[in-house]
């Protein structure tokens, strides 16, 4: 009897709150709108300028907001605001990077670098699948493909892929907006790992992959 109150309490703990629903919907919402400037703008610049690191940026970036609107709902995910932010900033502000073109071989290399990060992100979307979400939450732990290499493969593709971008258009603004990325994706996988520590499965995980990110770094 005291083990099934205390499962019941725990699920209601976890059920996501009026407030977390309105602005769920709201994200979505939101995030159509700039996603169809941002494919708009890149897309555009492609096709007049024949630019390849627009081409492959817009299509990172629409893959990562097809999955987040396909994506499976949970009711795990983190109630602190502050992960709400952290998540927002992190996972949506390279939206406001902007072609810029520099060409030459930063360009071609840039192009090769975003390759690279493109290939990464379906080989660890191919382990993922709709288990996709932007605020920390526990959607089932993923240990195969990629995530034997790092432990948050995803992330570290998009910091590739825009990277490779930012070779190709190099402007300081476009600098800024990805090293606010970085940190913010930092602050979001320690947010991640920190409700996903709740399981005793990930402990075991993160002594098999010892990085979150980059190998060797971090």
């Amino acid at each position: 009897m005291a083990q099934a109150e205390a499962a019941r309490y725990l699920s209601s703990a976890h059920q996501p709150s009026r407030w977390q629903l309105r602005m769920a919907y709201l994200q979505d919402a939101l995030l159509i709108c700039i996603t169809a400037l941002f494919v708009y703008t890149h897309g555009s610049h492609a096709l007049e300028e024949k630019s390849a690191t627009s081409l492959l940026f817009a299509l990172d970036q629409a893959i990562l907001v097809g999955l987040f609107l396909t994506r499976r709902r949970t009711n795990t995910t983190s109630t602190r605001v502050s992960d709400w932010i952290v998540a927002a900033i992190g996972g949506w502000i390279t939206l406001a990077i902007r072609p810029h073109e520099t060409g030459g071989l930063w360009a071609e290399i840039g192009t090769g670098v975003q390759v690279v990060g493109v290939t990464l992100l379906i080989v660890a979307l191919s382990s993922l699948g709709r288990s996709f979400g932007v605020v920390a939450a526990n959607r089932g732990l993923k240990t195969g493909g990629a995530y034997r290499l790092v432990r948050h493969p995803i992330y570290l593709a998009h910091a590739i892929i825009a990277a490779g971008f930012i070779m190709g258009n190099f402007w300081w603004v476009n600098i800024a907006i990805f090293a606010t990325a970085i940190t913010f994706q930092v602050l979001r996988i320690r947010a991640e790992e920190r409700v996903l520590s709740e399981s005793s499965d990930y402990a075991s995980y993160k002594a098999r992959v010892r990085w979150r990110l980059v190998p060797g770094l971090f």
